[in-house]
């Protein structure tokens, strides 16, 4: 299964370079798949590294500028308004963990420099959505400005590729297997971040039409109060 992944990805794309780079760019994946990948291509391990690592850190830059516009302007339309929360939620409450964290500080200089090391340490640990995605979306809600959020991913971002790439050299001989544990992994967090996804929708539908109810009562009260 392994190998009919490579050659596709070979006949589509005909550069292994650019086929690594592209990988390390899918949310999810980013280069805990991507510089396995290039290492059962016959790339070395630092080929792999390098282009995994690069692809992957292209991504930062462009979520930050673009993820709370994009975001911004689904809340205006009604049939994404409801993923657009969710997605907001979801983020803001990964967000806020390591707000509290840095909080506990007085020194709003201290503040700061916790909030940077919780976005380096979150996007260093390689594990299913801790990565440059999910690293740069809680950035952007930490209110950290685009260059440290940028500067905080793509550090944390190296140390997960130097930890892959150690991970994938030592253990080229089950290569294969790695390959297929990440796939099954990356399944199960789809799957469970869908599972949030919907759950946030209903929650957020579930407390409107409280809200709807409550002010109706209110509604029915006050004439209640007014014909009597």
């Amino acid at each position: 299964m392994v190998d009919a992944i490579i050659n596709f990805f070979k006949e589509t794309l005909k550069n292994e370079y650019l086929i690594i780079i592209i990988i390390s760019m899918i949310p999810l994946i980013e280069l805990r798949g991507s510089i396995p990948v290039g290492i059962a291509m016959g790339m070395n391990v630092f080929e792999a590294f390098a282009c995994a690592w690069a692809g992957s850190a292209l991504v930062a830059p462009i979520l930050l500028l673009i993820l709370q516009p994009i975001l911004k302007w689904m809340k205006k339309y009604k049939p994404f308004r409801a993923l657009a929360n969710a997605v907001e939620s979801i983020f803001k409450g990964k967000a806020s963990i390591v707000e509290d964290k840095a909080n506990q500080e007085f020194d709003p200089k201290m503040i700061e420099r916790r909030k940077m090391i919780g976005v380096f340490a979150f996007v260093a640990i390689p594990i299913p959505l801790t990565g440059v995605w999910t690293g740069s979306a809680v950035a952007s809600f930490m209110g950290l400005g685009f260059v440290k959020s940028m500067l905080m991913v793509w550090a944390g971002n190296l140390v997960a590729a130097v930890i892959i790439s150690l991970l994938s050299f030592f253990l080229a001989d089950y290569i294969d297997y790695i390959i297929y544990a990440l796939l099954a992994i990356v399944v199960i967090a789809l799957v469970a971040y869908i599972v949030k996804l919907v759950l946030h929708i209903r929650k957020d539908k579930k407390s409107k039409n409280q809200e709807v109810v409550q002010k109706d009562e209110a509604q029915n009260n006050d004439n209640d109060i007014e014909n009597k």
